[in-house]
């Protein structure tokens, strides 16, 4: 199965998920938004939006943004299978009509995801715990588009996680791994803290992680 990724930075980029595709058999196609780059909509094909330094409220000084926000609004028109992260997930909330609100609700550091009763009987949470671990990296936050199903929150951070048809999106990083953890941590400043938290959760982190992607898969082969 191929699967389009639509990069907005070259320094967040697939993680984990990477070697988990290519063990699912995926062929990966990758396009940088901030190069011009998005898919066509000639065929269906799954698309994963990840993350990025940037915020969806730079879309008028970055303008690849609004783009990249309006071909995933055709994409969901078209009922496709979506699977927004981070910038992503705030891009999508954008592009169906919630508002991104920035320097908000931040979180760094691993977190406690706490799973609706929606999301409970949502496929993309299928055999997940109704509170599992995942990490957070977000200085931004969406409310929920008009049309959304609330899937998933935390304490801090209420949009964790929605769908709107074959679209999800998301406030935490299922696909980082401990590189990438150090690598954020190093360029931010952030010190050691979340770098050592993430070591001392990575096992449970990665098997609700790989659980996450294997359920989008898994749908998106329906």
């Amino acid at each position: 199965m191929l699967v389009n990724v639509v990069q907005f930075d070259e320094k967040v980029g697939l993680g984990t998920f990477a070697r988990w595709l290519q063990e699912k058999g995926c062929s990966v196609q990758i396009y940088r938004a901030d190069l011009e780059q998005l898919p066509s909509l000639t065929e269906t094909v799954p698309i994963i939006l990840l993350g990025g330094y940037m915020g969806v409220n730079d879309r008028d000084r970055l303008s690849y943004l609004q783009r990249a926000a309006e071909r995933t609004a055709e994409v969901v028109s078209r009922g496709w299978p979506l699977l927004a992260i981070c910038l992503g997930g705030q891009l999508l909330a954008h592009a169906l009509g919630g508002k991104v609100h920035s320097q908000s609700r931040q979180e760094k550091g691993m977190f406690d995801i706490h799973v609706t009763s929606a999301g409970e009987n949502d496929p993309l949470f299928n055999g997940m715990s109704d509170r599992f671990i995942s990490f957070e990296w977000h200085n931004d936050s969406f409310d929920l588009p008009p049309e959304a199903v609330h899937l998933a929150e935390t304490p801090r951070c209420g949009g964790q996680a929605f769908r709107v048809r074959n679209a999800w999106g998301l406030q935490f990083h299922p696909e980082v791994d401990e590189l990438v953890v150090a690598d954020w941590c190093q360029r931010t400043g952030a010190g050691e803290g979340a770098l050592e938290e993430f070591r001392q959760r990575q096992v449970e982190y990665y098997r609700d992680s790989k659980r996450l992607l294997d359920n989008f898969l898994a749908f998106c082969q329906q």
